[in-house]
């Protein structure tokens, strides 16, 4: 009977990459990585994965959860519980809701993020992206995360190559500029 159940072990142990094998009284789990079923998958923006943990840059991400992490693009990745922007977890943001809109900003259901950072009093509901780094909510106009002073959000639009305006005043890379 022994015998069997040795054979038996090494059936599976060869046979798959996790093997669970029961000797009398005592479950034990042998892990095979043998290289052909050893998973690793770059995931993009220097985050990769293997079968038991996530790294970033090659540095691995211990309060990362491997079997939920996803890469979201920009910078940012989150797993069930956590959220991460270039494998630095972001605190008070929600991985339930969170996703990365474009130009470094993200938002989850209660906050607006640009890389990384809260953006201080943004409103989410009506936060939009104008292009070329400008964002704005009903109150504020934004320019790379930073707050443009002064500027008219319900007038203000983007232009192009980087020049906006609102009402009173003319922008240039976040800067209101003589005309």
């Amino acid at each position: 009977m022994t015998r069997l159940t040795f054979l038996s072990f090494l059936f599976l142990f060869y046979s798959s990459s996790v093997a669970l094998a029961h000797m009398p009284g005592h479950p034990v789990v042998f892990y095979n990585m043998d290289n052909d079923q050893q998973r690793f998958d770059p995931l993009g923006g220097d985050y990769a994965k293997d079968n038991f943990k996530v790294y970033y840059r090659g540095r691995e991400l211990k309060d990362a959860s491997v079997l939920s992490f996803e890469y979201l693009g920009g910078g940012y990745a989150k797993d069930n519980w956590r959220v991460f922007y270039r494998g630095t977890v972001i605190k008070d943001a929600s991985a339930y809701s969170f996703e990365y809109i474009e130009d470094g900003y993200a938002k989850d259901n209660w906050r607006i993020f640009y890389r990384g950072n809260i953006l201080g009093d943004a409103a989410v509901l009506s936060f939009k992206l104008l292009g070329d780094g400008y964002a704005k909510d009903n109150w504020r106009v934004y320019y790379k995360g930073a707050l443009i002073k002064d500027a008219s959000a319900s007038s203000f639009e983007y232009v192009k190559n980087g020049y906006a305006k609102d009402n009173w005043r003319r922008y240039y890379k976040g800067r209101a500029s003589k005309y």
